[in-house]
C-alpha cells in the first residue's frame, strides 16, 4: 500500500506539480524580461508618449533621406553601359543578334578613332579580347540567355565609353585596357557599386593635366586609383607624349538595394534591382553568434528600433 501510494505521489509530480514549477520559472524569466524593457523604454522615451517621439524622429529621418538621394545623384555610370537590347518578339536567335551587334558597337568606335587620326591600329585591335567579352565562336553549339547577352554587351559597351572618354581628350594610343569585375564598397555601406578599368596609353602633358583636372571636377564620380608616368625619350625635341599606366574607378549608387533592404526592414518587399549589376550579390561577413532570444516586450522593443528607428 505504501509503494502504491508513493508510486500516485511520484506520478503526480511529475505529471501535474513539476509542469508547474516550469511555468513558474518562465514566467519569472519573462517578468524579468518585461521589467527590464521597461527599465529601457523609459529611459529612451523619458516620460514622453511613445507615439509622439516615434513621428518626431521620422519627421527628422525624411530630410536625411531626401540629402542622401540628392547627393547620390553624384554616383553614376551615366551612359556607358547604354547599348541595344534584344527584341522580344525576334524569331531571330539571340546569339547571333548579338554578334551583329557587338561588330556594329565596335565598327561604330573604329569610324570615330578614323575620323580622328586617320588609322585604326593605335588602339586594341581585339575589344572583347582586351575586355573579357564572349565572342560568337565561344557561343556555338549551345544556347544563349537574354542575360548572358546583355552582360557581355555591358562590358563591352563600357569598355567603348572608356575608350571614348580617352579619345576626347586626344590620347591618340592605347595598349592595354582590362576591366575588372564590378565590386561592392564596403566602407559606404554597401551603398555604392565600383567599376575599375585599368590603361596603358600614350598622351600628351597638357592633355593628361586636362583630363585629370575635368575628372576631378566633374559632375560625376571619378576616382584614379593608381597612376604611373614614365617618358622615356626625353632627349627628344618634340611635346612630351608619357606613358601613362592607369586605374580608373567610377561609383554607382545602389539606389534599389537600398530601397529594398528599408522596406525589408518595414516589413515590405522592395523593388527588384535592375541595370548592368542586376546579379551581383555583396559578400558579407561571417554571421555572429545569435544573442539571447528577448522576451515578449523586447521583442516589440527590437521591432521599434529596426522599422522605426533605424537602429541595431
Amino acid at each position: 500500500m505504501l509503494l502504491a501510494i508513493f508510486s500516485a505521489l511520484g506520478a503526480g509530480y511529475f505529471q501535474y506539480i513539476k509542469p508547474q514549477f516550469e511555468q513558474y520559472a518562465a514566467d519569472e524569466k519573462l517578468r524579468a524580461s518585461l521589467e527590464a524593457t521597461y527599465t529601457d523604454l523609459s529611459g529612451t522615451f523619458q516620460g514622453f508618449q511613445p507615439e509622439l517621439l516615434m513621428t518626431a524622429w521620422q519627421e527628422k529621418l525624411q530630410p536625411w533621406r531626401g540629402a542622401r538621394e540628392e547627393r547620390a545623384g553624384y554616383f553614376n555610370y551615366g551612359d556607358w553601359y547604354d547599348h541595344e537590347k534584344p527584341a522580344k518578339d525576334s524569331d531571330r536567335m539571340v546569339k547571333f543578334w548579338y554578334g551583329d551587334t557587338a561588330n556594329k558597337m565596335v565598327q561604330d568606335f573604329y569610324g570615330e578613332l578614323y575620323k580622328k587620326y586617320g588609322r585604326y591600329d593605335t588602339y586594341p585591335q581585339d575589344f572583347r579580347n582586351a575586355l573579357g567579352v564572349a565572342t560568337d565562336q565561344e557561343w556555338q553549339g549551345r544556347d544563349v540567355t537574354d542575360a548572358e547577352v546583355i552582360r557581355n554587351l555591358d562590358k563591352l559597351a563600357y569598355g567603348l565609353s572608356v575608350c571614348r572618354l580617352l579619345l576626347k581628350y586626344n590620347v591618340p594610343q592605347v595598349t592595354q585596357i582590362r576591366m575588372w569585375p564590378p565590386r561592392i564598397t564596403n566602407e559606404y555601406e554597401q551603398m555604392l557599386i565600383g567599376q575599375t578599368v585599368g590603361l596603358q596609353f600614350t598622351v600628351s602633358t597638357k592633355d593628361l593635366v586636362k583630363m585629370l583636372d575635368d575628372l576631378r571636377t566633374g559632375d560625376r564620380y571619378f576616382s584614379v586609383d593608381a597612376l604611373k608616368i614614365t617618358y622615356p625619350y626625353i632627349a627628344y625635341n618634340v611635346e612630351p607624349q608619357l606613358q601613362v599606366s592607369m586605374l580608373l574607378s567610377q561609383a554607382n549608387y545602389r539606389k534599389a538595394f537600398i530601397e529594398k533592404s528599408e522596406g525589408d526592414k518595414g516589413g515590405a518587399g522592395g523593388a527588384k534591382p535592375g541595370g548592368a549589376v542586376a546579379s551581383i550579390v555583396p559578400t558579407r561577413p561571417p554571421a555572429a553568434p545569435l544573442a539571447p532570444e528577448p522576451g515578449a516586450v523586447g521583442k516589440v522593443w527590437k521591432w521599434i528600433k529596426n522599422n522605426l528607428l533605424y537602429m541595431h
